[in-house]
């Protein structure tokens, strides 16, 4: 760069001890570009687009080796044909990436990486072949995850799924984890090694036929958003006895939810983790799964609809007291209404002489006050030993009580 008039440094300085960046094995494309994008004092765009070239030949290079690549939504920038692009994405085992990304450089690495174990893709735009050849090319396939934006639908879907989920199947002896939506599994009962699914649409009235009739024996995690209660209870009534984790989300009321906690109880002696939808007319059987699910660890409840001037937060906490076993003493609960103050006093004044408990509020209306102060009090007293709250429960996975990042 100095031979073209170019000199980023002020003062001469040593050179390194050894090539740092021989040592990284994760390469996050969006961070990079941050930084380019920091030091851009350029005016000339030649001069700039020469600094931000010899700045990607310091990662791009045969002296380089990733095993993680994490690609920016709408990545333009055609790195595939810098120098040493094939040795240092040969052994990529990590790519979270997106449809819309440039489909010249999706298919240069399908045609160099062949041993990718985990694929995060974001759907947003769709319709485009460089995902799908990537996925034809890979040997080693585990985890998959389709992350869609629930905000965008475009007519041409329907061909992508089809085409995508083809492409999937032939991947089904290797893959343990799978996220996505109804579409991209035509042939569930194939994924025969599957340990965790998550399945979820932004339409209430999706098809979801492929579910029906489905036993995967390995499965232990089951995660579902919209997908209709007779078609889960059918779900978990085929996995009878295995499930571990069962987070569901946004399902309708039309059909009641009893069928879906009774299929719950009924078949999931082994859970450890539930989260759950329920409304008043629930409750009861609320405690019927307590007293059949007794390695129950963690529980969030998404109280839909608890009359805040009745009897249900009452009969809620007063369950909770009477039939958790000792092994639950993690709890969030999602709330649009106001948790009555003598109810939740109450539920801690009984917690008395169990494991302090974990807690989180994930609410639409804050918490006043006077319910901080008391939740404050039983801190001190060593009832509760982790609280949080907040409005989305942000910077935590589904069920992690404990802010590990």
């Amino acid at each position: 760069m100095i031979g073209h008039g170019l000199n980023l440094l002020i003062k001469p300085d040593k050179p390194p001890l050894f090539n740092y960046i021989s040592f990284c094995r994760y390469l996050n494309l969006h961070k990079l570009e941050r930084i380019i994008y920091t030091i851009r004092n350029i005016k000339e765009e030649i001069k700039w687009s020469m600094i931000s070239e010899e700045i990607f030949k310091l990662f791009i290079n045969k002296n380089n080796r990733f095993t993680h690549l994490i690609i920016p939504y709408g990545y333009k920038r055609q790195i595939q044909y810098l120098s040493g692009f094939e040795h240092c994405f040969s052994e990529l085992e990590s790519l979270r990436c997106d449809v819309k990304t440039n489909q010249g450089f999706l298919n240069g690495l399908a045609q160099v990486c062949k041993s990718i174990k985990k694929l995060v893709v974001n759907v947003r735009v769709i319709n485009k072949p460089g995902i799908i050849d990537l996925i034809e090319a890979q040997t080693k396939l585990e985890d998959v995850r389709f992350v869609f934006d629930l905000m965008t639908r475009r007519i041409d879907d329907i061909l992508f799924y089809r085409i995508c989920g083809k492409s999937l199947v032939k991947r089904a002896n290797t893959i343990r984890h799978l996220q996505v939506n109804n579409e991209l599994i035509p042939n569930l009962s194939s994924y025969v090694n599957l340990i965790s699914l998550e399945i979820g649409t932004h339409e209430h009235n999706a098809s979801w036929n492929n579910l029906e009739n489905v036993s995967l024996p390995s499965l232990r995690i089951l995660k579902a958003h919209k997908v209709p209660t007779n078609i889960l209870v059918n779900f978990i009534e085929n996995n009878k006895g295995i499930l571990l984790e069962i987070k569901i989300s946004d399902i309708s009321f039309e059909v009641h939810t009893k069928k879906l906690i009774q299929a719950i109880y009924n078949n999931c002696p082994n859970l450890q983790y539930l989260e759950l939808i329920i409304n008043d007319d629930d409750i009861l059987e609320l405690e019927n799964l307590l007293i059949n699910c007794r390695h129950l660890d963690g529980l969030i409840l998404n109280v839909f609809n608890i009359n805040t001037d009745e009897m249900g937060w009452d009969r809620l906490f007063e369950i909770l007291i009477k039939r958790a076993s000792k092994n639950l003493f993690k709890f969030k609960f999602i709330h649009r209404t106001t948790i009555k103050f003598e109810a939740l006093k109450n539920f801690f004044e009984n917690w008395k002489n169990r494991k302090p408990m974990l807690l989180h509020f994930i609410e639409m209306f804050h918490l006043s006050s006077k319910h901080l102060s008391l939740i404050e009090s039983f801190k001190k007293k060593g009832i509760i030993k982790i609280f949080y709250h907040d409005k989305f429960s942000y910077g935590f996975d589904d069920f992690e009580w404990i802010k590990m990042r």
